[in-house]
């Protein structure tokens, strides 16, 4: 494993023998009726899509390659729409026991966690409001549980911050944005944006598995994360005694509303500044990710990246010159 290539490494035309981590199989037949896999694969630096046309190059039961599975497998990588994959030649399951280091494959946040978590208490400090400021102290600060996980989700199955962390890093950016929209704009109740910013996904904890690959719960996928998180933030109200109605409507609207169309998931559309905001806020940085990913991600020679599906758009990967560049 020391010396395995990670997949951000990879280039067109190198073969690759080593261990990755199943995320996603799919079985499928080609237009000339041949049945072949398609799976993502994984390591800590990245995701790659993998495919076996010929299912006899499968070593052991096929039953054992499925998401969550490690596999070791030979291929040789290719470019296919500007995108790196592999072309497997073998594959087979490899047990745990013959992972040497398991965290050699699960994507992480850049930033550390400690600090992460030390930002997310410096907002729940700045909530002058009592009330929000209990509430939202007794779910992310003294619920260890719900705390721990929440330092540990990815923000999304797909569409960004796609990694261990994502949740909590996308949660910061989210309400940082929100600080400074609302010392632009005068008719914001701050408290009550930074709040929502805080606890607009904290659902995500519960609807999504990442223990290995990143997928749906049960829960996930019966209830959704909006339905599980408006049912915590009225426990923990619950717990509050003489908790004001208004603060607790406006909060709920905000985290009911922030997906800002019925079509995406919400119930209600945002109908307050302080819930407007958030989901602008929210799809920003979503949205921002998406883009930078998929320009790191692209290995065309153009200027173009493929199209993206969740953009609905390629994008263009010519950066300004730096600042500090000279005038020549």
């Amino acid at each position: 494993m020391a010396d395995q290539v990670p997949i951000k490494s990879f280039k067109e035309g190198e073969v690759f023998k080593g261990y990755l981590l199943t995320q996603e199989v799919a079985y499928k037949t080609s237009s000339r009726g041949t049945d072949y896999l398609e799976l993502t694969l994984s390591d800590s630096t990245g995701r790659i899509k993998a495919y076996l046309w010929d299912l006899r190059a499968v070593d052991g039961d096929m039953d054992l390659v499925r998401p969550d599975a490690f596999l070791k497998v030979k291929g040789s990588v290719s470019i296919y729409n500007s995108r790196l994959q592999l072309k497997l030649d073998k594959i087979r399951h490899a047990p745990d026991g013959e992972i040497p280091d398991m965290s050699n494959f699960f994507p992480l946040s850049n930033r550390d966690a400690d600090e992460m978590l030390a930002e997310l208490d410096r907002f729940i400090d700045s909530l002058r409001d009592p009330w929000l400021n209990k509430l939202v102290a007794a779910m992310l600060r003294y619920n260890s549980a719900l705390r721990e996980a929440f330092v540990r989700a990815p923000a999304a199955k797909h569409l960004h911050h796609v990694y261990i962390g994502g949740l909590l890093e996308h949660t910061l950016s989210v309400a940082s944005m929100a600080e400074k929209a609302c010392g632009h704009y005068s008719g914001l109740n701050r408290d009550m944006v930074i709040a929502s910013a805080i606890l607009h996904d904290i659902g995500k904890v519960a609807e999504l598995c990442y223990n290995r690959s990143f997928g749906y719960t049960d829960e996930g996928n019966l209830l959704g994360h909006i339905s599980i998180e408006i049912q915590w933030v009225q426990d923990a109200i619950s717990g509050i005694d003489n908790f004001p109605d208004e603060i607790r409507r406006q909060l709920l609207h905000i985290l009911l509303s922030h997906h800002g169309k019925l079509e995406f998931g919400s119930p209600v559309l945002p109908k307050t500044p302080e819930a407007i905001l958030v989901h602008y806020l929210d799809d920003l940085d979503g949205k921002l990710e998406s883009v930078f990913t998929n320009i790191k991600e692209d290995c065309g020679t153009g200027n173009w990246t493929q199209y993206s599906k969740s953009l609905e758009r390629p994008i263009y990967k010519v950066h300004w010159p730096s600042v500090d560049a000279e005038i020549g």
